[in-house]
């Protein structure tokens, strides 16, 4: 892999690339260079991608909900050769579009082709308004706007981006499942081994808008509950919400709100939990900019 920023063929709502060298400042000072890292909510994966690319992480254990998303992670991984193939000869149109609607309904990706609907995921991501897998194509349905289908659907760069990114598939292990669930099963594990658990649950306040698959106040209190109990190092990513700064409230972990550019004219804040010290020191370096942490304020 190169030692530039990994290039992600997704476009994913509440993507972290801006908090990539923030979060490998994290692992670095606190002496975790080389763990596994889990990414139990993977989305776009950028993370999990970035820190084995610049080397602070050995190994990636990435976790998904949404069929589409999980069976295009796994097919990069474990097929990217005809994963390619098949994006070189896809008609990327609006009847293309409707033809790949059932594959939205899916619900266990075991029971289909994972080429198949990797190839569906990345349709739907690249084809899709704000690359939203849920919402509706790009240039509508009529296709009467300027901007039709398949403006963001660049075959050339995403098959690089792809094969740049298998590079890595010896070192990264995909699961199609629910996070909190992966966490209590693989609990053990995760204790015994070197390891840092990368969180980024949903948003509170527009999960239901950018993701098919959402949390309500309970599963969001749940998620607080089990993780505010655990030893093994961790770090949640949240938007800024008075109802996640009261689930965290009540406990010796430190918040760190974050203002970043998200490469839109839009301006995003993040809070940042964990259970991981950040010194006095450290927060001075950060602010004086001899970190690599594009975009990043710390208040």
């Amino acid at each position: 892999m190169s030692k530039n920023q990994v290039s992600n063929p997704l476009r994913y709502p509440g993507s972290k690339s801006s908090l990539t060298g923030y979060i490998a400042a994290i692992i670095e000072e606190n002496l975790l260079s080389g763990c596994t890292i889990y990414e139990p909510y993977a989305g776009s994966a950028i993370v999990s991608l970035e820190m084995l690319n610049k080397g602070f992480a050995h190994r990636a254990v990435l976790v998904e909900r949404d069929p589409l998303v999980y069976a295009f992670w796994k097919a990069v991984f474990t097929n990217a050769e005809a994963l390619c193939e098949e994006i070189e000869a896809l008609d990327v149109s609006i009847e293309t579009w409707n033809s790949f609607q059932p594959y939205r309904e899916v619900i266990n990706p075991d029971e289909y082709s994972i080429l198949e609907l990797g190839l569906a995921g990345l349709f739907f991501n690249r084809t899709n308004f704000s690359g939203i897998i849920g919402a509706g194509p790009i240039g509508g349905y009529n296709q009467s706007s300027k901007y039709t289908i398949g403006c963001r659907f660049n075959r050339s760069r995403i098959i690089g981006q792809i094969s740049e990114i298998s590079q890595l598939k010896e070192r990264v292990n995909v699961i199609f499942g629910d996070a909190l669930g992966f966490l209590e099963a693989k609990e053990e594990e995760i204790e015994k081994s070197f390891s840092f658990v990368y969180i980024d649950p949903p948003y509170y306040a527009q999960g239901k808008r950018l993701y098919r698959y959402y949390y309500e106040d309970d599963s969001h209190q749940k998620l607080a509950d089990y993780i505010l109990s655990k030893e093994f190092p961790w770090l949640i990513s949240y938007d800024d919400h008075p109802k996640i700064r009261a689930m965290y409230a009540k406990t010796p972990v430190q918040q760190i709100n974050l203002d970043y550019s998200v490469k839109t004219s839009r301006k995003g804040r993040e809070l940042l939990i964990s259970n991981l010290v950040i010194p006095q020191q450290f927060k001075a370096i950060l602010r004086e900019g001899n970190v690599d942490v594009p975009n990043v304020i710390i208040s």
